[in-house]
């Protein structure tokens, strides 16, 4: 449930047609991922790990058709974190209904192989 909590906030912060007005978080109730089941949000994690161990450009549709929700995980960059970390950057796109929403995260693996929302990984500067 802290997983879904944590992607709910996240995968929903951008949302087609909203003005830079209406970015607070009373807004994400008009998120995609507001309207996802638990059952979604396992779909949408199984999507991100399958990209992500994937080549740089792949992408991968998930559909949920209990609830008629799902989207689109392309793997944009991989990247080693400044502290070491194996690290994905991907973009979402997202639908729920008549919503539709698109966002740009980083995932990096845990010691235990699993990603996780990381929006303060960066890469190491470039010399």
């Amino acid at each position: 449930m802290k997983r879904a909590l944590a992607a709910l906030l996240v995968f929903g912060a951008c949302v087609t047609g909203t003005t830079s007005a209406q970015t607070n978080l009373g807004d994400l109730r008009d998120a995609p991922s507001a309207k996802f089941q638990p059952a979604d949000f396992d779909m949408l994690w199984a999507t991100i790990d399958e990209v992500s161990r994937g080549k740089v450009g792949d992408a991968r549709t998930w559909e949920n058709a209990a609830t008629g929700n799902g989207g689109t995980i392309k793997l944009l960059k991989v990247f080693k974190s400044t502290d070491g970390r194996d690290c994905r950057r991907l973009r979402m796109d997202n639908h729920a209904n008549s919503l539709k929403g698109s966002t740009k995260q980083t995932v990096c693996a845990t010691p235990e192989g699993k990603w996780m929302l990381d929006a303060d990984a960066r890469p190491p500067p470039v010399h």
